[in-house]
């Protein structure tokens, strides 16, 4: 990963030095602490409720490849922290410009334009830097488990739900 190779450090340390330890995201990481603290997931299969991902499961061991983008588990305290931390407009953690860059709509009308056929999640969302961006001014994550959260800046809100089943055809039914 390309953050480990400039800092001479796991990507893991990085986040936790940088960004997790910081905002005391004790919580979150690339494997559980305490998987007795972690809820059964479960996903719809041929109309039948299914586990997906038991306590002792995916998040019970260190992932072979620490994926930023998909691969922490967290609590809602660490959720709301980073919400948080975003709304204040960087909190230390990161500046005030880049969080305005995070939550601004990054897409081009060709590419808004360019989606896969038969395929389109954006809706009426644009895509900041990680984040999915309405045109209101809110933006969010979406987790493949049925996790989400979102940040009003007009009310100051930072709203989490961690419901651990994925929703229709395996995508998380969402806040929109």
């Amino acid at each position: 990963m390309l953050v480990s190779r400039l800092v001479g450090a796991s990507f893991e340390d990085v986040l936790r030095e940088r960004v997790l330890g910081p905002l005391g995201m004790d919580d979150t990481g690339f494997q559980a602490a305490d998987t007795a603290r972690l809820a059964t997931a479960y996903e719809m299969k041929d109309g039948q409720l299914l586990v997906s991902d038991p306590p002792n499961g995916q998040w019970s061991r260190q992932p072979a490849f620490p994926d930023g983008g998909a691969g922490l588990v967290s609590s809602v305290e660490d959720v709301v922290a980073f919400g948080q931390m975003l709304l204040s407009g960087g909190g230390g953690v990161l500046a005030p410009a880049t969080v305005a860059e995070m939550t601004r709509d990054q897409l081009t009308a060709a590419q808004r334009a360019n989606v896969w056929p038969g395929f389109s999640f954006l809706g009426e969302r644009g895509w900041g830097y990680g984040v999915s961006v309405l045109q209101d001014g809110r933006y969010s994550w979406e987790g493949g488990s049925g996790t989400a959260w979102s940040n009003v800046p007009s009310q100051d809100l930072t709203v989490v739900v961690l419901t651990q089943r994925r929703g229709r055809d395996g995508f998380a039914p969402g806040l929109r």
